[in-house]
């Protein structure tokens, strides 16, 4: 009895495990990996998909042919890398990229995976006399195609005991280099005070006093540009094809270092300020810059071993905790004298910020002011939704709003004492400035397909702009189109719109109303109100030349 019921249990073992294995997904993605340029496989590359926050990999056989096999039904994203090649996703195009659609009567198993040839940027960074320089910060700029952006910053390297460099997998384009150090021999002295101050009674007055050196070591690197210039609108532009390998050789030259007095300082205060001291670079990158400092007579203090050129000051006080630091800008040369009760001019900025009816109150909410990138102010809101920011510099800003939960969006923007456009806040005078601000809760979602005589296409750029053709940054909305020829536009602001679809769009600077406004005539009207959901199907339009 005992043999027969453990020959009907593997029985009904083997049976089971022949239908679970039946009923195993059968879908697959496969494919070939080429060359973006030659269109030549590329045998052995690497290939991950993203399985459920999970990873799987495999190897490209000898004629660039992959397989993955038991996929469920679904969308998968797709990667794929080898030397000599930039790792990216399917047809990626910045951030977006093709996603691969598997299940019924989907084509899954004919992907073909261009990968683009890494290009090479090497060099070595010396001095004037021709030593390597190391341990040097060289920084890579992105040098964008449009004249109304700014350069971006990729990535940073350090320069070895060779003062060698170099940054590999990057795409064609448009680079720049900026490299920032200080020599290595530098000895930036206190140069006002000529004794220290024997009978101070707190520590720091005679801080950093004792200090001299020679005049010759008393020198700074400035901050320079490929190929050994430090004036930006002089820098030098590498322009790289893919797979091209571009040496750099950049030269630094020791300048005398700048020394400043920075008076009128309050000089009462218990503890001594903290000084922050930054160059911008083109308009992008707030580069700090060591500084030693010393009090030479109360209320005057030096500011040492600084470039020479167009410098930012941030004074700290540190009297009262998230009192804003003052803030002062200055050319400066050898010599100079700064005030520090002339910072820049500032408005102090209040307002309220107006929550949806029925949401929870403010209380962990926050408000910042973006100048070119940065966070220039910034102040939590009250429960009731008020804020005041003190000492704010004239200038322009983008307005953020950070409010815990569920997605929200700046719905309306007003002001007394300066100037909105959406977003936009634009401050020119010292006076106060008051600030509602509106924020809506419900956006809209679009998902449809994007075809060409009743075809899907995939890798199309499909793009959402307001119908008003204004605030194009903040209320746009993009994606590419995947496989099966479907996209999704998310967290849209009700309001109306015109959806495209583009072939080949990448590349246009759809910013611009000239390239943009031929493909608004057969682009969609429609009008997404909050919460709604909506499945269309998108024309797809060829590049026009």
């Amino acid at each position: 009895m005992t043999v027969l019921i453990f020959v009907a249990f593997l029985f009904f073992a083997v049976l089971g495990n022949t239908a679970a294995q039946s009923s195993a997904p059968a879908y697959s993605i496969e494919g070939v990996v080429v060359d973006a340029v030659t269109g030549n496989p590329i045998p052995h590359a690497e290939l991950s998909l993203e399985i459920q926050n999970d990873e799987i990999t495999v190897a490209a056989d000898n004629s660039g042919r992959f397989r993955f096999d038991h996929l469920e039904p679904g969308k998968y994203r797709l990667y794929a890398g080898a030397l000599g090649y930039v790792r990216q996703g399917l047809d990626q195009h910045g951030a977006f990229f093709t996603g691969v659609v598997v299940g019924n009567g989907i084509d899954s198993e004919h992907v073909t995976f261009r990968l683009h040839p890494q290009a090479v940027i090497y060099g070595r960074v010396s001095d004037q006399n021709g030593e390597a320089v190391r341990n040097a910060s060289v920084q890579l700029f992105s040098l964008p195609k449009r004249s109304t952006e700014h350069p971006s910053v990729l990535t940073q390297a350090q320069t070895n005991d060779l003062g060698e460099y170099r940054f590999a997998h990057l795409l064609a384009g448009k680079y720049c280099l900026v490299v920032q150090t200080q020599p290595w021999y530098i000895q930036a002295g206190i140069t006002y005070v000529s004794e220290p101050n024997e009978n101070a009674t707190r520590p720091w007055d005679s801080f950093n006093t004792k200090m001299r050196s020679d005049p010759a070591l008393d020198v700074v690197y400035p901050v320079t540009f490929y190929p050994g210039v430090t004036d930006e609108r002089s820098a030098g532009e590498l322009h790289l094809s893919e797979g091209e390998v571009e040496p750099a050789n950049i030269q630094l030259r020791a300048v005398p270092a700048v020394h400043l007095r920075l008076s009128n300082l309050p000089s009462g205060d218990k503890n001594p300020p903290n000084f922050g001291v930054f160059q911008k670079v083109f308009s992008t990158l707030a580069m700090g810059l060591p500084v030693r400092f010393a009090q030479i007579s109360p209320g005057e203090f030096e500011l040492a071993g600084l470039p020479p050129g167009e410098l930012t000051f941030t004074v700290n006080r540190n009297v009262e905790p998230g009192q804003s630091p003052r803030t002062i800008e200055a050319n400066v040369s050898g010599g100079d004298t700064l005030d520090a009760s002339k910072p820049l001019p500032s408005a102090n900025v209040s307002g309220r910020v107006i929550v949806p009816e029925g949401f929870p109150e403010a209380a962990e909410a926050t408000i910042m002011l973006l100048r070119d990138g940065d966070q220039n102010a910034s102040a939590r809101l009250n429960k009731d939704g008020t804020f005041s920011m003190a000492a704010v510099p004239v200038g322009t800003y983008t307005i953020l709003v950070n409010v815990p939960g569920q997605p929200k969006y700046i719905r309306k923007v007003s002001a007394s004492g300066a100037r909105t456009s959406g977003r936009g806040l634009f401050i020119a005078a010292t006076n106060d400035v008051h600030l509602a601000i509106v924020m809506g809760q419900a956006v809209g979602e679009i998902a449809g397909i994007a075809t060409h005589d009743r075809h899907a296409v995939d890798g199309v750029m499909v793009l959402l702009v307001p119908e008003s053709g204004e605030t194009l940054d903040d209320e746009s909305r993009m994606d590419q189109s995947d496989s099966d020829g479907s996209f999704l536009l998310g967290s849209i602001i009700p309001g109306k719109y015109r959806l495209l679809a583009i072939q080949d769009g990448w590349g246009l600077d759809w910013r611009n109303p000239s390239v943009l406004n031929p493909y608004l005539e057969k682009a969609q009207p429609l009008e997404i109100v909050p919460n709604e959901k909506r499945n269309l199907t998108v024309e797809v339009q060829s590049k026009r030349n």
